[in-house]
């Protein structure tokens, strides 16, 4: 979907897969929210059994449509978008977003203002309209310990060992970032030709971690802009299958370690890692029995087949 035939400023990918309705709103807010930019959608669809395709032709027959056939994964779907889109800015926005207040038309400016940044992502709300803190560091020893050792409340005010999430009082104002959110984020053409496509050996969850790196790595700036909002609800794709994304974060945690980490530090990971799920399931057992819902339930499993797959996986370092 472009404008007048010009070349678009910004081409929209969306992922899509069984979330007919979160996708048609997404398209009709962005749509709405966008009065300065020429905007490219582009729908990749990775084989949805929901009607989404026959729902998008019928109300947006300008956009895009790429069917897949079969879920590629979150990565692999969105570079099958990047490579038919023609704008100067690459903008991947999930299904499960609310574009607000010209959100893309502030996103734009604020690149072509400052040519140094790479990746541009906007603060992000709750459906509640609370903040979602979505900006997190690369992932390191030290903040690992602080996560699943629990050393941020056990030593708290050590930065280190705050873990990956930044604070909410971060989120203020607009700052350079390591990691941003992929549910969101637009990335510059000239520094995309530089680092390249996302990562397709992350399936779904990490591609952003890795990106980013790649992004600071290559000089570029990745930048958390506290100006320009947009409404994330979360776990579109995901709901239905719980346990299953529990074990794929684990997966594609794992991979981004072996991708940029040393051995040692992989398996001292790992080692944190087990103990960390091996704590959370012996806790869950009990609060199953006593609260036997399918929250309770799903903790519990989720804990356990991740610990299970970390300590029988071999060539778990490389």
């Amino acid at each position: 979907m472009s404008v007048n035939g010009a070349r678009p400023d910004v081409s929209i990918v969306i992922v899509n897969w069984n979330t007919r309705q979160f996708l048609l709103e997404c398209i009709e807010t962005l749509l709405a929210e966008t009065v300065d930019t020429r905007l490219e959608i582009i729908v990749v669809d990775n084989g949805s059994e929901d009607g989404s395709q026959d729902a998008l032709r019928e109300r947006y027959p300008d956009v895009t449509l790429i069917e897949n056939g079969a879920n590629l994964g979150f990565a692999r779907a969105n570079n099958v978008g990047f490579r038919v889109a023609a704008g100067r800015y690459l903008c991947l926005v999930n299904t499960d977003v609310i574009a607000l207040d010209r959100v893309v038309d502030k996103l734009v400016a604020h690149m072509d203002a400052n040519p140094g940044i790479g990746v541009l992502g906007p603060r992000t709300l709750t459906r509640d309209r609370k903040l979602r803190q979505n900006c997190r560091r690369f992932p390191t020893l030290l903040n690992a310990a602080g996560d699943y050792l629990m050393l941020k409340r056990l030593l708290p005010g050590i930065e280190a060992l705050e873990g990956r999430t930044l604070k909410a009082s971060t989120y203020s104002a607009t700052h350079d970032a390591e990691v941003l959110s992929g549910c969101f984020m637009m990335v510059r053409r000239d520094a995309f030709d530089q680092v390249g496509p996302l990562d397709e050996d992350f399936f779904f969850y990490g591609e952003d971690t890795d990106w980013c790196k790649r992004f600071v790595d290559a000089g570029w700036r990745v930048v958390y802009f506290a100006d320009a909002e947009a409404i994330h609800f979360g776990g579109g794709s995901t709901k239905a299958y719980p346990v299953k994304y529990y074990l794929t974060m684990e997966q594609a945690d794992l991979r981004y370690w072996r991708k940029h980490q040393p051995p040692a530090a992989c398996a001292v990971y790992v080692a944190m890692k087990s103990v960390y799920h091996l704590a959370c399931a012996a806790a869950w057992v009990p609060l199953s029995l006593l609260r036997p819902d399918a929250d309770s339930k799903v903790k519990l499993r989720g804990h356990t087949i991740n610990l299970v797959w970390l300590l029988t996986r071999r060539s778990l370092v490389r």
